[in-house]
């Protein structure tokens, strides 16, 4: 989530009512994250809740996710993902909503993108003028799964003090695949699942997770759609970098 603040104008980017500044009501996208599998014909839906009428703009991003989690944006690669929109600029009523559809395919797959709805027109309850920028994001999923044995566990850390798990795991393949849960516990206690995200073809990511128990946790157990992993490790204690929690939502 990042906000920048022009003359006169507010630009927000957010995933959730969350992050709203005050007096504005939560213009929305649904869903905000789809995937499918090699090519997607599809819509979304844009909610305009407020008493303002929006003019909204579509842009076609591309990105990457870095090892903690970070989106970074990137050109859309359009030699390669290809992206029809039904328009790509409208306006939508106060109170209410507008569905955008689109095709999408991929000349190699695994294949992902994002389509970025900028919205004017909305306003602060002291007359701020608002940019809000809101992400539909598409994964375009190869045919075959992520295999067990593409999936490694590269580091399996500790910190006592913030009482946090960390674990770094590695896509060793040329497939896409989402973690679904993570969990670790040792033999008395549990932790509480950790969100999913996707796992990037031939990338790493670190996942973090809380962990309350005196004794630390010994064992790590990661969900995927197809397989489970779970496996015995002993953590080595080293500080967490910050902003990398598995619950923290993510594309």
């Amino acid at each position: 989530m990042n906000r920048l603040r022009l003359a006169g104008c507010l630009t927000v980017l957010w995933m959730s009512s969350l992050f709203l500044p005050p007096g504005i009501e939560a213009q929305s996208v649904s869903p905000p994250i789809a995937e499918y599998q090699e090519k997607a014909r599809s819509s979304f839906q844009l909610r305009n809740p407020s008493i303002f009428p929006i003019t909204v703009v579509l842009e076609l991003r591309g990105f990457t996710i870095s090892e903690s989690g970070d989106v970074i944006d990137l050109p859309l690669d359009t030699s390669r993902i290809h992206v029809r929109l039904s328009e790509m600029s409208f306006r939508i009523p106060p109170r209410g909503t507008r569905t955008v559809f689109y095709e999408a395919t991929g000349d190699s797959l695994p294949a992902w993108f994002n389509i970025l709805s900028a919205m004017t027109g909305a306003k602060t309850q002291s007359g701020l003028n608002v940019r809000i920028l809101l992400p539909h994001v598409v994964y375009l999923n190869q045919k075959q799964s992520l295999r067990k044995e593409d999936v490694a566990i590269k580091a399996f850390e500790f910190d006592p003090v913030a009482k946090k798990a960390r674990v770094q795991l590695e896509n060793l393949g040329p497939n896409l695949g989402r973690l679904y849960q993570l969990t670790v516990a040792n033999g008395h206690s549990v932790s509480q699942p950790g969100g999913g995200f996707p796992l990037l073809p031939r990338k790493r990511r670190w996942a973090e997770i809380g962990w309350e128990a005196s004794v630390p946790p010994n064992r790590v157990m990661l969900r995927f759609s197809r397989f489970t992993l779970d496996t015995v490790l002993t953590p080595t204690q080293a500080p967490l970098a910050a902003d990398t929690a598995a619950g923290t939502p993510r594309p």
